[in-house]
């Protein structure tokens, strides 16, 4: 049992190297960073429940339980942070890295799944039942410094699998496509099949599906502007993998910050690597990367829940570096289960309470702010920039420019 000893051994000695190289300021932050905002996962109570009725266990995995946000998420999520200030008086802001468009179910289905089409996110939040006000709550929730949307990509689907497996006959794919959904996670398939899994791959890997890697990433980072009326200054890429070549490309975008986890996924021409990061680690010309040192995933069970959380906090401010806080949309969201979001909501108020009176002095800043500190070497956080200001839309964000 040597060789395993010896790479978690190596594992231990890199992840101390990230917090030994990381960038230091003057003072205490914390960043909430948190994916999937605009995803679908399970369409509704009643997709759950009778898909749990049909044998599925859907128990399984907590990400069954997510959903498209709803006007009330939003006003339960804005009112925990609004409740809890830092040292200057802001309250807590969360970076909601957001999804731009989801599967067209119903174009789909009229070319039998011989053709892909998506909408734009807007418009899957307008015909779902409570959700007509969620874009009104970004922008509301942006002017508040509360939420402050950031790029998560195009789509959180790897849709070239999805329709090929329909058309192979998978059962189970073709079954969860009746309640508008593209499957299920992967704790829950009978058919070991999921498909929220990493799209931004070598362009090798995607051309016999017809797919452009540079298509993808620029059509989602446009659509982002449209909505949002600014160019996002970080992204992250859907479950933590991307390539040198979408770097190239964000960077080509106006993407300064890539986000990311201490272990990045990439696709190489070798196969797939996993690299080590550190928060403030230069990438490719005037960018860096931003890295997670803490997990805030309250719904996933004890490990990661306020206490754990609480401890990677002061870890990462022993050290002098901000605390960068992973936390998933899943842990505040109630369409499917009202008490998931509950209990998300209270550890969520519960750890930005105790981070306070940790540290009195602590700033609560967004990703971009933190990236402009690196960037420009501001070691005192009140140097940072406000949140990018919501711009006047003219078009929806699927439109061409």
């Amino acid at each position: 049992m040597v060789y395993p000893l010896a790479r978690k051994a190596m594992a231990a000695s890199r992840m101390a190297l990230t917090y030994l190289k990381a960038w230091r300021c003057d003072r205490p932050v914390v960043v909430l960073e948190s994916d999937d905002w605009g995803s679908l996962r399970t369409s509704s109570r009643e997709a759950f429940d009778q898909l749990q009725a049909e044998g599925w266990a859907m128990e399984r995995s907590h990400y069954s339980s997510d959903a498209l946000e709803t006007d009330e998420d939003l006003d339960c999520l804005f009112e925990v942070l609004d409740s809890v200030r830092d040292a200057r008086g802001r309250p807590a802001c969360l970076t909601a890295n957001t999804i731009m468009a989801n599967p067209d179910f119903a174009r789909i289905r009229e070319a039998q799944f011989e053709h892909y089409f998506h909408e734009p996110v807007e418009q899957s939040l307008l015909r779902s039942p409570g959700r007509q006000g969620v874009v009104a709550r970004w922008r509301e929730g942006l002017a508040r410094q509360l939420y402050v949307p950031q790029l998560h990509g195009l789509e959180h689907v790897c849709w070239w699998e999805w329709l090929d497996a329909i058309r192979k006959g998978s059962a189970e794919t073709r079954r969860t496509f009746e309640f508008d959904m593209c499957g299920l996670p992967i704790e829950v398939t009978k058919e070991n099949l999921t498909f929220f899994k990493p799209l931004y791959l070598l362009q090798k890997q995607l051309d016999p599906w017809g797919v452009q890697i540079d298509g993808m990433v620029r059509q989602g980072a446009r659509m982002f502007e449209n909505l949002f009326g600014y160019t996002s200054r970080s992204a992250m890429a859907p479950c933590y993998a991307w390539t040198d070549e979408t770097e190239r490309i964000w960077a080509e975008l106006g993407v300064r910050y890539f986000q990311g986890w201490i272990l990045q996924e990439m696709d190489t021409p070798l196969g797939n690597r996993r690299k080590f990061r550190y928060l403030g680690e230069p990438a490719r010309p005037s960018c860096l990367y931003l890295v997670r040192n803490t997990v805030f995933e309250p719904v996933a069970g004890p490990r990661t829940s306020m206490e754990p959380a609480l401890r990677q906090v002061a870890r990462a401010f022993r050290f002098g570096i901000p605390a960068v806080i992973c936390t998933h949309r899943v842990n505040y969201i109630g369409a499917i289960d009202p008490g998931q979001r509950d209990r998300g909501l209270i550890q969520l108020r519960n750890l930005l309470r105790a981070i306070v009176k940790l540290r009195p002095d602590v700033l609560f800043l967004s990703s971009p702010e933190l990236g402009y500190l690196i960037e420009h070497d501001l070691r005192d956080p009140e140097q940072a920039p406000p949140p990018p200001v919501a711009g006047a839309v003219v078009k929806p964000s699927g439109a061409e420019v």
